[in-house]
């Protein structure tokens, strides 16, 4: 089959990284694969993870917003590039993942998608009263929600009358790229765990609240670290040099990939996400159960999908019960009560690589079982 996935490759993100992934398991099942990737050109880094898919198949990207000479095309000459591409390629599944009318009115417009897949990787919710969503409800046939509750939340949002299937996005998989230690069940006394934060800097993420109630997790924390970019790191810093916390509450920037990524977040007791933002489900949750280190997450968005035995997630309507949870999961860490050899197979099971393109692979070849019952 001819798969036409639209979305973007450009940068370092959630929907990049889910692309990646869900070409390369397509790929290794021999199907033709083109990613119409949206946005900034490739960057050189971008390319080389191109060059990556190209090994696994047939493969190659679309850039319809620049002409040959890297130069940004008009909105008009963008959409009619899309249509022309699609024409040539008459793909069997078209699948959008993030927003921007580029992403949707091509394929309906074009007539040379048969079967239009929307994966809501997002809230759910809508963002305004043009949000270009609404044309994913009269343009396309399938909705694929990232969690549970993501999928009742778009429903709503939109007014989608049809069954909306539930099938996570692809994190990256430390498990094939990098080297991921058997985590062993280990007790570590209150005061004695080292937390960490992976994420963007910007305020509904929470990593500036985090850092401000250091004063009340000091007792049961040895270390606070915080790993990311945006405009909240240098608050972050200065109100850590301001009370001299230095030597305890680190800020360090943007985190690495692959194996720097897994063998930093593996030196950790648990991690936290106090994130209150309209958010998908994070897959850097995702990534610390790879590695065995439990967190504490609010239940936003898609985020109870990943409800397990070892980690915590709060009611997001209080504040203090994050602070109380995270005292919480400490104690249990210090009693034995957290068994990080069934968070990692807790995670094997269910969000691994080769879980999920499982699922993946199921939910494309219904569309070839029902093409041939209506032949």
């Amino acid at each position: 089959m001819t798969f036409v996935l639209a979305g973007t490759l450009s940068g370092r993100g959630g929907i990049q990284t889910h692309l990646f992934w869900l070409a390369r398991a397509l790929l290794e099942s021999g199907n033709r694969v083109r990613v119409i990737s949206l946005g900034p050109l490739l960057s050189p880094e971008d390319k080389a993870r191109v060059c990556l898919l190209q090994a696994f198949g047939d493969f190659a990207t679309i850039c319809p917003q620049f002409n040959q000479e890297g130069r940004l095309n008009t909105p008009f000459r963008t959409v009619w590039n899309l249509i022309n591409e699609l024409r040539h390629l008459v793909p069997h599944v078209y699948l959008a993942c993030g927003t921007g009318w580029n992403l949707f009115l091509p394929a309906i417009f074009s007539r040379a998608c048969p079967i239009r897949v929307f994966h809501e990787v997002m809230s759910g919710e809508m963002t305004g009263k043009w949000d270009s969503r609404l044309s994913v409800t009269w343009g396309f046939q399938h909705v694929v929600a990232q969690a549970s509750r993501v999928a009742v939340t778009f429903e709503r949002a939109f007014g989608w009358r049809h069954e909306i299937r539930v099938l996570p996005a692809f994190p990256e998989a430390l498990e094939i790229t990098s080297t991921i230690p058997r985590t062993q069940s280990i007790r570590i006394p209150v005061g004695k765990a080292r937390a960490a934060f992976f994420s963007r800097l910007v305020p509904h993420k929470g990593a500036l609240w985090l850092v401000k109630q250091w004063p009340q997790l000091s007792d049961c924390l040895a270390e606070l670290h915080i790993y990311g970019s945006g405009p909240e790191k240098e608050p972050i810093e200065k109100l850590i040099q301001d009370n001299q916390w230095n030597e305890r509450v680190f800020c360090h920037g943007p985190y690495p990939d692959g194996q720097a990524y897994v063998d930093i977040l593996s030196n950790f007791d648990l991690t936290l996400l106090p994130t209150l933002g309209a958010e998908g489900a994070p897959l850097v949750l995702l990534e610390s159960m790879a590695c065995g280190v439990p967190f504490v997450a609010y239940g936003v968005g898609g985020i109870p999908d990943y409800a397990n035995p070892d980690c915590i997630i709060v009611n997001p309507s209080s504040t203090d019960a994050f602070l109380l949870s995270i005292q919480a999961l400490v104690t249990r860490l210090s009693r034995g009560e957290v068994d990080q050899e069934r968070l990692q197979t807790f995670y094997a099971d269910t969000f691994s690589y080769n879980r999920l393109k499982s699922r993946w692979l199921v939910f494309f070849e219904s569309f070839q079982m029902n093409s041939a019952q209506q032949a």
